[in-house]
């Protein structure tokens, strides 16, 4: 039996806790792990930076002859999202960067004074970097889908990724590159970011201008979770043209998290 190894964010963190109805729901990662033994590193709150560092690790304690054995699922999300020294990675992504205007800020939170600190402390090195790194953050999950392309082919080790949310390039579109012209039997990524996928999911969401706390399971309702599971299997043994369509418009939608009036898009909140 193949084994799935897991990287990314709070879409796959099998600790991320849902609330209230559903708590009851099953993940698709559960779901895979009736069909495969499942290690998933997912955490929530992390970015490439932290989730490559498992990646690494996993690459290098393995012999060539053993990749084959395994199938890897990777979730990439914001660029910016760097795991500074000693700091809690899963909270470390309220410090953020602007890509535009080039300045780092802080998303506060009552319960991360600590992360506060911290960034008030060094924001001046936090900005330093930031400002340095710029080029190479903005392009580097372009860089990452080719190392996971090209490591799909060298170790012959499926692998499947999933842009989560955040992704500078690769998901807003400012270079008009098709990146699933790199899909092949080794290899898929998936067309579709998880955020919007995610935000699809509320009815009406345009309504008014409010942002959601997110109740749901690794922000996805119960219906999405077993397409993405199903999606998965299918991903697995190269079926990708009957790849089965993402749920909208649920219509328990204004019940997946609080409400919060905000002077936003109506979104949830993804942390």
């Amino acid at each position: 039996m193949k084994k799935i190894l897991i990287f990314g964010d709070s879409y796959a963190d099998p600790n991320l806790k849902a609330i209230g109805i559903y708590q009851q729901d099953t993940p698709w990662y559960e779901l895979l792990g009736s069909d495969y033994k499942i290690t998933n590193n997912a955490l929530s709150g992390t970015g490439p930076h932290y989730s490559f560092k498992e990646y690494y690790n996993f690459i290098l304690k393995l012999k060539n002859y053993e990749y084959e054995d395994y199938i890897v699922i990777f979730f990439l999300s914001g660029e910016d999202r760097i795991h500074f020294p000693k700091t809690n990675p899963e909270k470390i992504s309220h410090i953020n960067w602007d890509f535009y205007k080039k300045e780092s800020w802080f998303c506060e939170h009552p319960d991360f004074v600590e992360e506060q600190s911290y960034y008030n402390t060094f924001k001046s090195e936090i900005d330093f970097f930031f400002l340095t790194m710029h080029e190479e953050l903005k392009w580097s999950n372009f860089k990452n889908v080719g190392f996971l392309h090209m490591n799909s082919l060298i170790l012959n080790m499926k692998t499947i990724v999933f842009c989560t949310f955040g992704n500078k390039i690769l998901s807003n579109g400012e270079v008009d590159m098709d990146m699933t012209k790199l899909n092949n039997s080794n290899f898929y990524i998936h067309p579709i970011e998880m955020g919007y996928i995610s935000s699809e999911e509320f009815k009406d969401r345009n309504e008014d201008n409010y942002d959601f706390m997110d109740h749901r399971r690794n922000h996805l309702s119960q219906q999405n979770h077993k397409v993405l599971y199903e999606n998965i299997k299918k991903i697995i043994v190269n079926d990708y043209k009957n790849l089965i369509p993402f749920v909208k418009d649920i219509d328990e939608s204004k019940n997946l998290g609080i409400r919060k009036h905000t002077e936003k898009t109506g979104d949830f909140i993804y942390e």
